[in-house]
């Protein structure tokens, strides 16, 4: 019995011993695509990362100033590339022009809250402090403005990131 204990205790400590290592612990940078603006991510855990955007987005006939928080799951491919995936919120105002819709073509100024998903792939090199990142966050965005209450398909693709890494 206390073989097989010992036996077994091994197997789960060199398992620990065996686990993925982030790739940096802290980076900042720009984001460009339908997202601009400022970037920031750091792991948690080896596998998990908080990213947080701060920048203007475009999105069906609509500009905002938002807030992009996303938590993800993050795995290494091979030496130096990293998928990962997750989920979002975005928030912040929002202006822009809705052609027929409510009705008699409004610009219309509120309110964004937005939940997406995200998913894309990272580079990190190797010899210089920098990590280079691609991903897509489809998701859902509700505007309350002066004009209503609205709810549009969120097809914010195609985000490209540079950030330094410490």
């Amino acid at each position: 019995m206390k073989t097989k204990f010992f036996i077994v205790l091994c197997i789960a400590l060199s398992s620990l011993s065996i686990k993925a290592q982030t790739p940096y612990k802290h980076s900042i940078g720009g984001i460009l695509g339908f997202f601009n603006g400022v970037s920031y991510k750091t792991f948690v855990d080896n596998n998990f990362a908080i990213q947080a955007d701060l920048g203007m987005h475009v999105s069906h006939y609509m500009l905002g100033l938002n807030v992009n928080g996303n938590f993800m799951y993050e795995q290494a491919i091979q030496d130096g590339f990293y998928w990962f995936a997750g989920g979002g919120i975005t928030l912040g105002p929002a202006f822009g022009y809705v052609r027929n819709y409510p009705a008699n073509n409004q610009t219309l100024f509120g309110f964004r809250l937005g939940l997406n998903g995200i998913g894309g792939a990272e580079y990190k090199f190797n010899n210089i402090p920098l990590t280079l990142q691609a991903d897509i966050r489809p998701g859902i965005s509700f505007y309350m403005s002066n004009g209503g209450f609205f709810a549009f398909f969120d097809y914010n693709f195609l985000n490209a990131s540079v950030r330094y890494t410490f």
